[in-house]
């Protein structure tokens, strides 16, 4: 026998063996639950659900932040730390994918 002949009567073998398999499954499914579908959600998609929730219900500008800024800022409490500053603006541009020469 061939090779060829070999490997096409494994691929009839194998079309045959899931059609019996596909048909044994269909058996044991009873009539009623066969026509539902079913969707079963992993835990990191509630999360990522439940993210989405959270982020909808929290609002774009907090007043309350602006607020107590603006009040900082009047009494000259706030200060901006020139050196933190710097350093998150270089770590900004190092973090920048670099242009690739062509």
């Amino acid at each position: 026998m061939k090779l060829t002949d070999a490997i096409s009567q494994i691929q009839t073998d194998n079309k045959i063996s899931s059609k019996k398999k596909s048909q044994d499954v269909n058996d044991a499914i009873p009539s009623a639950a066969a026509g539902r579908d079913r969707v079963e959600l992993s835990s990191g998609s509630l999360d990522v659900q439940k993210i989405q929730e959270i982020l909808q219900e929290t609002p774009d500008i907090r007043l309350d932040k602006i607020q107590e800024l603006k009040e900082k800022i009047e009494k000259g409490e706030y200060h901006v730390d020139s050196l933190q500053l710097a350093d998150k603006m270089l770590m900004s541009l190092l973090s920048e994918e670099a242009p690739v020469d062509k």
